[in-house]
């Protein structure tokens, strides 16, 4: 039952300690590894019950500046929290979002600070008390990690330190598991250019003395017709795989380009799998040539904006996005399988959709919406090389 009190119990901001705080192990951050980034989530999420001293925890994972994700729940008995959507503002969740500095209340579903959004998912939970702090590395919010109990209480200033402690090396662990992705990509690209260089010194060094020598066996004045005939096709054909060879060579060395689509394309995929929770999977078919920065901004945005559709009207579980390269052509796909589109004339209406197909059309591309066969939708996007 709730005290008189609890009933007025508001929402705290934390006042910054009195007295010292017992740091966090040091050993800490070599626990959270450095590369996937659910996995440092969960680990750092599974230290807060033993750390701070309480009996759920869970994160918000920041999609955008608006909106987080509720991820890793550690010691849920209902699964309630999992997968909620919190905008800025909403819940104690929106509120740390929106003033990136802890904040804690007593009682969450008898307080009046509170938005009443979540308040159903919490009861379901039994939680009462709940604490909230921002994970932030510099200017960059990445979202926020909460602690909660399951009986009143009123947090000290050595839980919420405790918690802050874990959000700045979950911080910290972010920006490594970042840095070590884009040094991943580049080194990945010096090898594919170190690999091309050596196929350009050997196999096409190989290749252009192959047809230089069945050129000059074509040129000797006493071969017989066909045979002169079959070293002239030969020659084409060497031509042929040269310039083949030449092409793949440039894709391996033109990867500034061909990342910033990826980096682009992939970017908006994770930021759409972090706020909605629908599974999203990138594939790039094919390597991609060099392409200007107004054709790569136009397929970026058609994949933005498939993905926004996708989150409002399609009800989908899973979303597929590719990459593919053709002789003349770079098409992207955003595929889901969702309930379609009910209504044809919603594509005319969109105005989201329309402003692509214009830049699209400004760089000599094209969009086009279909049914496919998950009972979904693909939006397909190309544009010239």
């Amino acid at each position: 039952m709730v005290t008189p009190r609890l009933s007025a119990i508001r929402v705290q901001a934390v006042e910054p300690p009195t007295e010292a705080v017992p740091e966090v192990d040091p050993r800490y951050p070599e626990s959270l590894g450095l590369f996937d980034r659910g996995v440092i989530a969960r680990r750092a999420v599974a230290t807060v019950p033993q750390m701070v001293g309480v009996d759920v925890a869970w994160l918000g994972d920041a999609a955008t500046r608006d909106q987080m994700v509720l991820r890793h729940t550690v010691n849920s008995t209902s699964g309630a929290i999992d997968g909620l959507v919190v905008p800025v503002g909403a819940g104690l969740g929106g509120k740390v979002l929106a003033a990136r500095r802890p904040l804690w209340v007593s009682d969450y579903c008898g307080s009046q600070d509170i938005s009443p959004h979540f308040k159903e998912q919490v009861a379901v939970e039994g939680v009462k008390a709940m604490m909230a702090v921002p994970i932030i590395s510099g200017d960059r919010l990445w979202g926020v990690l909460y602690g909660a109990n399951r009986a009143d209480t009123a947090f000290g200033d050595r839980a919420i330190r405790a918690l802050e402690n874990i959000a700045a090396h979950l911080a910290a662990a972010e920006l490594v598991a970042e840095d070590t992705r884009r040094m991943t990509e580049v080194a990945v690209r010096g090898e594919r250019r170190k690999v091309a260089r050596e196929l350009r010194d050997t196999v096409g060094a190989t290749l252009l003395a192959l047809r230089s020598g069945i050129a000059d066996l074509a040129a000797v004045p006493v071969l017989d017709h066909d045979i002169r005939s079959r070293l002239v096709d030969l020659e084409w054909q060497a031509v042929d795989v040269v310039e083949a060879l030449g092409r793949a060579l440039l894709s391996s060395g033109a990867a500034p380009e061909s990342v910033s689509l990826g980096g682009a394309v992939r970017a908006h995929c994770e930021a759409f799998q972090r706020r909605t929770a629908i599974a999203t999977r990138l594939t790039t078919l094919t390597d991609v040539p060099p392409m200007n920065a107004a054709r790569i901004g136009a397929l970026a945005d058609a994949v933005r904006e498939s993905l926004l559709n996708v989150e409002k009207h399609a009800r989908a579980r899973s979303v597929v996005a590719t990459i593919l390269a053709s002789v003349d052509l770079v098409v992207v796909t955003v595929s889901d399988d969702g309930i379609g589109l009910p209504d044809p004339a919603e594509i005319e209406r969109g105005i989201g959709l329309a402003a692509v197909g214009e830049g699209l059309a400004r760089v000599g591309g094209a969009i086009t919406i279909a049914a496919n066969g998950d009972g979904g939708v693909t939006v397909h996007a190309q544009v010239p090389l």
